[in-house]
């Protein structure tokens, strides 16, 4: 069927919807028809399909230039501002909400508003107070308030006033400065303008400048500001006034001056010391410090002006110094002990020895106790010098079980240790031995803080010193420390030291806080474990231990420190050796454990060996062994399974006895030796158990032996298992306990045999045979040397002649000489056909001052050799074999200056074609030449080899390929390789130049050295120049370290500065020989002088002043009269004539020495003396022979004058008897104040605390 437009189907009868394909837009509703739709469009729509949008704002709805927006079936108009409503047509009033703020005027417009606003107001809705303050009206810091439209100024606390706070306050009105001081203005203030000394708001506070006491040495402290001194006191004026009040005046102590009496005047300025004495000055008075004279003569007096003549005789023992004194007129002298003496005149010995262990228990005298508790400023101190060799012991204790005091040796250490009131404190010197059998001294003291002291050459300044700080009341000592234990303790006590032993060797000069004790006084008996003396054996110099054992000092005897295999007392013993393998026999031992080893062990032996392989030692269990050791090789291998096994690196089989010490420590393996550890490796750790089988040297099974390199063949000594010997042999004495049980012993000989090597008479050419240890030495004839005799010596039957030295070489010899040549004398060389060696190296000798000369050339064909000098320096040019550029060097240095030079020249790879060079210049230049060349074989092919060539200078030695070229004229040599001369013209032998020396050119003894046609002068000391003609300054390098050099020559003097002696003045006079420090200070010996160390709680210059300074009225007073003088160290007392000491305590005895002569009793006094003489004399001294008795006593006037004028001479006797000894009471008095400056010396013994003995010199 063909169907109608709009229908389809088979037969036509469907309808076709047309609006299947959604024609209508929009939202439009289709709706179908035949063959055609229709579209029903939404309101705002339009067209067949409701595609056309139809346009609302086409009427222009929008008024006042709205802008009409088209929308679906409508329109919106988008107002401009100032309009609204649908079509814009109403204005808006923008003032109705009234935006303007704090009363402004709103003013309406359209789309906006304006605000007129109120005076101080501002802001588009006038919202801001306009702020006045902003220009900052308010002056001087016043505080601006803001207002409406106005502002105000708050000038409190200013100082200022007004509107804008403008006008100044005036404080001065009211005149508060006081003291005379200007008033200042200020801003809310004013301020005062003091005169110097015066200080405060008001300037009302005088500066009491006299508070810091500014007056040093006792000065007394004036204020200038006192009115009161004006017109009163010297150096003030009579009127006061402000601009003078400021500051202070001082007046001085005698012998100081200075704004601050700070000056001490130097008395010593008018030089009152003599004969080369140095002065020290000191207050209001001086100090000489005499200087012996150039004869040994020795000055005393207070000038140094009296010789000093109290040593001329003397009873000074055993080497004591004796010094010479001067003391009220008097000649004495003072003996100053060696160690180990003491007494007035060292004749008492104080050394005694401890041989055994022991001690000796001192009680010290209770005042001691009782002096420290009073005074408070004893020092506990004891000091002593010893000398031992042991390293441990106790030098002395002090104290009971709980508190105690002191002094040990441990490890050659010094230790000193407290203990007081549970808190302990320990010192030691580390680093310094002192168990070296030398006198040591050493001092422990206790005062504030714990001392030790040794006095030691490598200490600062001699002494080392450690200290500890003890809490104050600790250092007060108990009454326990009454006891004393020397060179040991009780049991208990000894428990407190480390050494925990008594002391054993040498005591003296033992001291306990001051006093000295003597072995006289100790209970030295039989039953004492103490000796007077030191008896002391030098027991390691007769060196008694044998094989290099080392002797210990054991002091009362000695221990040897045997190096194995030696043993016994002195090391005289010798553990066996076992020979294996004699004249190539099986040797072996067996031993089995008869304890079970860990897997900790040591195993050490000597082995001496020439065969490399063989088995040492095997544990096994019968079936298989545990550990093994052998030797591979020549060297050691351990093993615990075939492939777990270290190795001993060292060569073991040089015919030498080696120690092997092994060590098996948790499967790590070790060596010991030299005294060093070094690990070889890890093995598997295992237990060894009781039972188990050792074998040495092998097994009785060959087989069993022949995998482990086969039977050892050497000896074995003094092996150990864990430090006990394996004995092969019957033991001695001196074996060490053994740890195995021998079961086996096969074919071991006794001692370390050699095989008789000689046996096959291996020496030949007639040499005899010596056994060496499994080796031989053939002692050849002359003419023969090697192994078995089997090279000739050709040089020795002196074959070459005089002049010439025979040096042997490969086959044969050559006779060498030097040789001189002239400008026209070369020589010519070629080889023969039988040199075969590879020419890859040249030696040459040479001397010259040539500047341009030929020493070696050799062409063939294309291949060259040159060895030349070139404007002075040394140049080598080698071209050879194929390479292209060749080698070249010149020396960067001269090589003409007349003295032996020495080139070599060597391929760098001898074997190759072509190599580099190396170049050797008088040992002292090496380098590698740039470029490469080939070896010298060239020259085997009958080149010419030309030398010295226009050339004028010596030749000494010259190689090419260690073949010589030799200069000497000789018929032939025996060996096959050789370099032969071509001509026969003659050689000049030996090396000789103008004899340049034949005039004697040197100068002065000096000695002409001949450089080879030049000379140069070996001048004698003290002169120089190119001919010795120069005198040298010996002074010029300045020899003299502190002194002046005066030239000699030859020689020099030096004139030392003071404090210094020796050639080169450079040893210091010690002058700590006779230091003055005090309480228990160290002297620091300096040039001319010396300084005190002080310890805690002391300083001043001879650590004499307490710290800190002790205050005079508070802490400080003096006795018997002394005035108390505040100074820069503290208070001191300036005493009365007659008295000394730090308060004036001592009355000083004018009668010592005794000044009374003739056997006159001396009677001390205050600062006077008398004497009480003799009948026979009189005078101050007893110094005037009155030989009164003599006359009265005559027999003959007796029996004149009978019975009755017997009786009236006794009268007469008597009664002048008496007159005399009243005259004797008064002609011995004595008063030091007439004969010297009063005060002057006791003065001087308080500043500068001499100590008695010294400052009567």
């Amino acid at each position: 069927c063909i169907c109608q437009p709009g229908f389809s189907g088979a037969t036509c009868t469907d309808n076709i919807d047309e609006c299947a394909s959604n024609p209508c837009q929009n939202g439009a509703i289709c709706r179908d028809k035949v063959n055609e739709y229709g579209c029903f469009c939404v309101p705002g729509f339009q067209g067949y399909n409701c595609e056309i949008d139809i346009n609302e704002c086409a009427s222009r709805p929008c008024k006042n230039n709205g802008t009409c927006l088209n929308e679906m079936d409508h329109y919106l108009c988008q107002c401009i501002p100032g309009f609204s409503g649908v079509n814009c047509e109403a204005e808006i009033d923008e003032c109705d909400s009234e935006p303007c703020l704090n009363g402004a005027l709103c003013n309406d417009h359209i789309g906006f508003y304006t605000c007129t606003c109120a005076p101080g107001y501002q802001g588009t809705q006038c919202e801001e107070d306009i702020n006045e303050c902003e220009s900052q009206p308010c002056q001087h810091n016043g505080t601006c308030h803001d207002l409406i439209n106005s502002y105000h100024c708050d000038c409190s606390d200013t100082g200022f006033e007004g509107d804008h706070c403008e006008l100044d306050i005036l404080e001065c009105v009211s005149d508060p400065c006081l003291n005379g001081a200007t008033c200042v203005e200020g801003i809310k203030s004013y301020s005062c303008a003091c005169w110097p000394g015066y200080t405060g708001q008001n300037c009302e506070e005088d500066i009491d400048e006299c508070a810091t006491n500014p007056c040093h040495n006792g000065g007394e402290c004036f204020e200038r500001s006192n009115q009161a001194y004006y017109g009163t006191q010297p150096d003030f004026p009579t009127n006061f006034s402000y601009s003078q009040a400021v500051g202070f005046l001082c007046e001085c102590q005698p012998g100081f001056t200075g704004v601050e009496c700070a000056v001490n005047i130097n008395e010593c300025e008018e030089g009152p010391c003599q004969n080369g004495a140095v002065c020290e000055d000191g207050i209001a008075d001086y100090t000489c410090h005499c200087a012996p004279g150039q004869d040994g003569t020795v000055w005393g007096g207070k000038n140094c002006s009296v010789k000093l003549t109290g040593c001329q005789t003397h009873h000074c023992q055993n080497q004591a110094l004796c010094i010479p004194t001067y003391q009220a007129e008097s000649h004495g002298h003072l003996c100053q002990c060696q160690p180990g003496f003491y007494d007035a005149t060292c004749s008492t010995p104080t050394t005694f020895s401890f041989a055994s262990r022991g001690y000796l228990l001192l009680e010290l005298p209770v005042n001691n106790e009782s002096r420290r508790a009073v005074g408070g400023d004893e020092p506990a101190c004891i000091s002593l010098r010893f000398r031992t060799t042991l390293p441990s012991a106790i030098l002395f204790y002090q104290g009971h079980e709980a508190e105690y005091l002191f002094l040990e040796l441990f490890d050659g250490i010094l230790h000193a240790g407290l203990r007081r009131e549970n808190i302990g404190h320990l010192l030691l010197l580390e680093g310094l031995r002192v168990d070296d059998g030398q006198w040591h001294k050493v001092e422990v003291s206790l005062h504030g803080t714990l001392q030790l002291k040794l006095w030691h050459d490598s200490c600062d300044a001699g002494v080392c010193l450690k200290t500890s700080p003890v809490p104050q009341g600790t250092a007060l000592i108990p009454h326990a420390f009454l006891n004393v234990s020397v060179g040991g303790a009780e049991e208990p006590m000894a428990n407190n030291t480390r050494s925990q032993q008594g002391f054993v060797g040498c005591l003296q000069d033992l001291q306990v806080d001051g006093e000295v004790v003597l072995p006289m006084d100790l209970p030295l008996n039989e039953s004492s474990p103490a000796r007077p003396g030191c008896d002391r054996t030098e027991w390691c110099l007769s060196q008694p231990c044998s094989h290099g054992g080392l002797c210990v000092d054991l002091w009362a005897t000695f221990r040897c420190d045997c190096s194995r295999p030696y043993g016994g007392p002195t090391c005289s013993y010798e553990r066996p050796a076992a020979t294996f393998g004699l004249e190539n026999s099986t040797s072996f031992a067996s031993f089995t454990l008869s304890e079970s080893l860990g897997p900790n062990f040591n195993i050490s032996f000597f082995i001496r060996s020439r065969k490399p392989n063989g088995l040492l030692l095997q544990i096994t269990n019968q079936t298989h062994p545990f550990l093994t050791m052998y030797l591979q090789n020549g060297k050691l291998k351990v093993e615990m399974a075939p492939a777990d096994t270290v190795t001993l690196p060292e060569n073991l089989i040089d015919g030498r006895r080696h120690l092997l010490a092994l060590s098996f420590q948790e499967g790590t393996v070790g060596a010991h030796q030299s005294d060093t550890y070094v690990e070889l490796g890890q093995l598997v750790a295992r237990t060894f158990s009781a039972g188990s089988e050792v074998y040495i040297g092998g097994h009785p099974n060959p087989a069993s032996t022949a995998s482990w390199g086969g039977y050892f063949k050497g000896c074995l000594q003094d092996v150990q298992l864990n430090s006990r010997q394996i004995e092969f042999f019957q033991a001695e004495n001196f074996s060490l306990p053994q740890e195995l049980n021998g079961t086996q012993n096969g074919n071991l000989v006794n001692g370390c045999i050699s095989d008789n090597t000689c046996k096959s008479e291996p020496c030949q050419n007639g040499g005899s045979c010596i056994v060496t240890w499994n080796d031989f030495h053939c002692s050849c004839p002359a003419n023969f040397t090697g192994k078995f005799c089997e090279e000739r010596v050709w040089c020795e039957s002196d074959p070459c002649p005089e002049a010439t030295t025979c040096v042997d070489v490969l086959a044969g010899y050559v006779c060498l000489a030097n040789a001189t040549f002239h400008s026209d004398g070369a020589v010519e060389f070629t080889t023969n056909t039988s040199v075969t060696r590879t020419l890859s190296s040249l030696l040459m000798d040479f001397r010259t001052r040539d500047e341009d000369a030929v020493l070696l050339r050799a062409v063939e064909e294309v291949d060259s050799l040159q060895i030349a000098i070139r404007n002075s320096s040394l140049l080598v040019d080698i071209r050879s074999g194929n390479s292209i550029e060749g080698v070249r060097f010149l020396s960067p240095r001269p090589v003409t200056d007349g003295t032996w030079h020495t080139l070599s020249v060597s391929m760098e790879e001898p074997s190759a074609l072509s190599s580099r060079w190396l170049v050797r210049l008088d040992g002292s230049l090496n380098e590698t030449l740039q470029g490469t060349a080939g070896n010298l074989d060239f020259l085997k092919n009958k080149a010419l080899i030309v030398l010295a060539e226009n050339f004028t200078g010596c030749l000494g030695q010259v190689q090419i390929g260690g073949i010589y070229l030799p200069f000497t004229d000789h018929p032939s040599y025996p060996q096959p390789e050789q370099f032969q001369q071509t001509g026969h013209g003659t050689i000049q032998l030996g090396c000789t130049g103008a004899d340049v020396c034949a005039s004697n050119p040197c100068l002065n003894s000096g000695t002409c050295q001949d450089l080879f046609n030049s000379f140069s002068c070996s001048c004698s000391l003290g002169w120089g120049g190119l001919l010795c003609e120069t005198n040298l300054d010996d002074c010029q390098p300045s020899p003299c370290l502190h002194g002046d050099c005066v030239d000699a020559v030859a020689d020099f003097q030096c004139e030392c500065f003071r404090g210094f002696i020796g050639k080169r003045c450079d040893i210091n006079v010690d002058d700590c020989v006779r230091h003055q420090c005090l309480n228990g200070a160290t002297c620091v010996d300096e040039v001319y002088g010396y300084s005190c160390k002080c310890p805690p709680h002391f300083s001043g210059p001879r650590c004499e002043w307490p710290f800190p300074p002790e205050q005079c009225g508070k802490n400080f007073s003096c006795l018997n009269g002394g005035k108390c003088v505040s100074e820069s160290w503290g208070a001191n007392c300036s005493c009365r004539p007659g008295f000394t000491g730090r308060h004036c305590q001592i009355n000083i005895n004018e009668c010592d020495p005794n000044p009374c002569q003739n056997g006159g009793t001396c009677q001390d006094s205050e600062n006077r003396y008398e004497c009480l003489c003799s009948a026979s004399y009189t005078g101050e001294r007893c110094d005037i022979n009155q030989p009164v008795w003599a006359h009265l006593s005559n027999s003959s006037v007796v029996g004149a004058v009978g019975t009755a004028g017997g009786v009236l001479l006794l009268a007469l006797v008597a009664v002048t008897a008496i007159v005399m000894k009243r005259r004797r009471a008064t002609q011995g008095t004595y008063s030091p104040s007439r004969q010297e400056k009063d005060g002057a010396r006791v003065e001087m013994w308080n500043v500068i605390k001499m100590p008695p003995t010294e400052r009567l010199i």
